[in-house]
């Protein structure tokens, strides 16, 4: 059953839905998707109120369980990035997480082993830190001209043109995002959606920015954590004000 606001013929603004199963969502929807802020509830007590994006939790958002608390980042419905687990007892596991795991803690721990105590492995640390830019990875470039390009049509032509990718008019048909390929342009609505008040997730701020860890993981979740920098600040007070808390 859905409660609340209509456009374009699907779920778009705020609303209630709710399932046989007792499971009952309350938040914003965009394009029949749970997209932005809201609170997902389970029929076992527990909840989870923060972002979504496409139906899945993205972003900064609490996560109410009945054995602890856990309040951080998530990625397509997972634990990715900093986050806090509360106990009852009251003790807590603080750093950095990969679904159910904590990978990296947040404290320093006296006398453990580093490069700078060892003088032989100096040369491993003496490289100037890496950088990048969130935007790298959405700019896609024509590259060759179409003459000197033999994959011109049967590759990048449908990757790099919107109108090629989908049939036309295809969300009446379908909202699979997790089956259909996702087009450049739809994805720019759903971030702007999500940071519609806040500066875009690609914007930079002016030289790149570092990275204090260059294993492939760890590199992925800093990525998800400066592009929601801004979010975390934010989400408390909107929570409030859309009734959510």
């Amino acid at each position: 059953v859905y409660r609340g606001q209509f456009g374009l013929d699907v779920k778009l603004g705020y609303g209630e839905f709710s399932w046989p199963t007792g499971e009952l969502y309350r938040g914003q929807f965009y394009r029949d998707h749970r997209h932005g802020l809201g609170t997902y509830m389970w029929p076992d007590g527990s909840s989870f109120t923060g972002t979504f994006y496409l139906s899945h939790r993205e972003g900064y958002g609490t996560m109410y369980m009945k054995t602890s608390l856990f309040q951080g980042l998530y990625r397509a419905d997972e634990r990715f990035g900093p986050g806090v687990e509360t106990y009852p007892d009251g003790s807590q596991d603080v750093g950095l997480w990969f679904r159910q795991h904590l990978i990296k803690l947040c404290t320093a721990v006296p006398g453990s082993f580093s490069l700078c105590s060892r003088p032989e492995l100096s040369g491993f640390s003496t490289h100037a830190p890496a950088r990048i830019r969130l935007s790298d990875e959405e700019t896609m470039g024509w590259g060759l001209h179409e003459g000197q390009d033999p994959f011109f049509y049967e590759y990048k032509q449908f990757l790099l043109n919107d109108d090629l990718m989908l049939p036309p008019e295809m969300s009446i048909y379908s909202t699979d995002n997790c089956h259909l390929p996702m087009t450049r342009s739809f994805r720019k609505e759903l971030d702007a959606r999500i940071f519609a008040n806040d500066i875009p997730p690609f914007v930079e701020d002016g030289e790149p920015w570092f990275i204090a860890n260059e294993t492939p993981l760890l590199v992925r979740i800093q990525e998800q954590a400066y592009k929601f920098r801004f979010i975390a600040t934010v989400t408390l007070s909107t929570f409030c004000t859309l009734g959510l808390m």
